[in-house]
């Protein structure tokens, strides 16, 4: 397919699996996208953002070829108790994906420089200026029981489902003070950020971002949709459990985040 989004997007999974010494060699990473991902994309994604209210995946299931064998496996492994995950591990493992993400834009002729907290990750720049900033998170877990956990649907009416919210946000203390940090420093200078997320489910994959102030306002309206159990992990350090998904089929993807930030 000639789809932008799509062309882009493989244009990443090729120079991450070409490159893969050089973003790192503590995890051995390789991409795929093939054509049922492209239809997932096309079905799961673009097909889907006109409707009032995201399709139940029994319905994609009739629309992508293979998609319900996917559901089935990727369910047998998701479903697992995982509540031994190391932090630590997640975050180095989402690094990956943050410098992976920082070279390629690099080749698009996108300068861009790590910063440090309370400031979103990432500080884009031209002529030594900064225009815009952006936060990536890595997500490859669908959340598969949303369509029950999610208790507040909004912006639907009826139902949240896993492909469409799964791309998260811990809130608390440092969302908090991030929030003040963009709000008062950045968004007010109108400067832009987003927070952008690199999905790898077993079934959609892409880049999706949402302008900071969006996420904000959807954060206002719903609070906390969830608050996931303790895990072994957290004994180590404190780490957040409340969580939001803000709606992927309210976001845009790569091409034009590109275009956003050059």
């Amino acid at each position: 397919m000639s789809l932008p989004d799509i062309v882009l997007y493989k244009e990443l999974v090729e120079f991450c699996n070409s490159h893969k010494s050089e973003i790192e060699t503590k995890f051995e990473i390789t991409l795929e996208f093939n054509e049922f991902h492209e239809n997932c994309f096309v079905e799961m994604y673009l097909n889907n953002k006109a409707n009032a209210e995201p399709l139940k995946p029994i319905f994609l299931k009739e629309k992508v070829s293979g998609l319900t064998e996917v559901y089935k496996k990727a369910g047998g492994h998701f479903w697992n108790a995982r509540n031994k995950m190391i932090k630590g591990l997640d975050i180095q493992k989402g690094q990956w994906f943050e410098k992976a993400f920082q070279m390629f834009l690099k080749t698009k002729s996108i300068t861009v420089i790590k910063k440090g907290f309370p400031f979103p990750d990432y500080e884009v720049r031209k002529n030594d200026i900064p225009i815009a900033y952006y936060e990536l998170k890595y997500i490859e877990s669908p959340f598969l029981s949303a369509n029950s956990q999610i208790k507040n649907p909004f912006p639907y009416e009826i139902s949240r489902w896993d492909y469409e919210a799964s791309l998260t946000l811990d809130t608390g203390e440092k969302l908090l003070e991030q929030r003040k940090k963009i709000e008062n420093d950045i968004i007010s200078k109108e400067i832009p950020a987003f927070y952008v997320w690199w999905f790898d489910s077993p079934h959609l994959k892409g880049i999706f971002y949402m302008p900071a102030k969006d996420v904000f306002e959807y954060w206002d309206k719903v609070g906390n949709l969830h608050e996931r159990k303790e895990r072994e992990g957290d004994l180590l350090d404190k780490q957040e459990k409340g969580k939001i998904y803000p709606p992927l089929l309210k976001m845009n993807s790569i091409s034009e985040f590109l275009n956003k930030i050059k």
